[in-house]
């Protein structure tokens, strides 16, 4: 099959409810971008929503670093774009952009995906699943992913609380858990307007561990980076933790 099939690509103009404070696409909203166009995509091979359906199982991500060149500003003309990089046994990868018209790089992401049946809660190969197509489109980001500690014991000094946030009904996705993204918008919206200006966020890297639900309550601890992570220009790590602390999210802002 040829690039076009592994590779999806469509024309946007950013509107204004996917704008920040400044008029720019906000930081959610780039993921959004990214999650709607692996919805997309993978309707084509029957592996969207209904095909999902149909057997029983579901699609989780587990990382995804999404760096950021420049962020376009309302009204402006984009291209979104995604495709796959070939799968192993129980993970695939899935790579984004965000272009201008005439193909300059404003954004662009890396995600790691599974899938797990809803019947027995267990992986499932990618053989039985994944499309078999020409993997050429680009090579795939070869920088590891980070490896972000997962207490943050409040005992620590170096902890902090940003605040507390509960599950609401307008944060569940189809799998009936908190989408992915809206961990994201309740992190960030920890902080102030200005403060998200000041830290001028140009990647951020995110670890989904664990599922929560409507009504659960999670609070966002952060942390400066340990001298592992120092080197790599991290600014902050946070974590979300859930009851007995037990961390189900966690982010590092670059």
């Amino acid at each position: 099959m040829s690039e076009v099939g592994c590779k999806l690509t469509k024309d946007m103009t950013v509107l204004p409810s996917m704008c920040d404070g400044a008029s720019r696409l906000s930081i959610p909203a780039c993921l959004d971008i990214f999650q709607n166009l692996a919805t997309l995509h993978a309707d084509n091979f029957d592996i969207g929503p209904a095909g999902m359906k149909r057997r029983n199982y579901f699609w989780v991500i587990t990382k995804i670093r999404l760096h950021i060149e420049e962020l376009p500003m309302m009204m402006d003309r984009i291209k979104a774009n995604t495709w796959i990089q070939a799968a192993d046994r129980a993970s695939c990868e899935r790579d984004f952009s965000i272009t201008t018209e005439d193909g300059k790089v404003l954004a662009y992401g890396r995600s790691i995906w599974a899938v797990i049946s809803h019947d027995t809660g267990k992986l499932i190969h990618m053989d039985e699943l994944y499309p078999k197509l020409d993997f050429n489109v680009a090579p795939p980001d070869d920088r590891p992913f980070l490896k972000i500690g997962r207490k943050f014991n409040e005992e620590d000094p170096e902890v902090s609380t940003l605040g507390t946030y509960t599950v609401r009904s307008v944060d569940i996705d189809l799998g009936g858990h908190m989408n992915n993204v809206n961990y994201v918008r309740a992190m960030l919206g920890c902080f102030s307007s200005e403060e998200l200006s000041e830290m001028n966020i140009s990647e951020v890297e995110l670890n989904y561990i664990s599922q929560t639900y409507e009504g659960d309550e999670i609070k966002f601890k952060c942390r400066k980076p340990d001298e592992a992570h120092s080197a790599e220009d991290i600014n902050l790590e946070i974590g979300a933790v859930y009851e007995e602390g037990k961390t189900v999210f966690i982010a590092a802002l670059s």
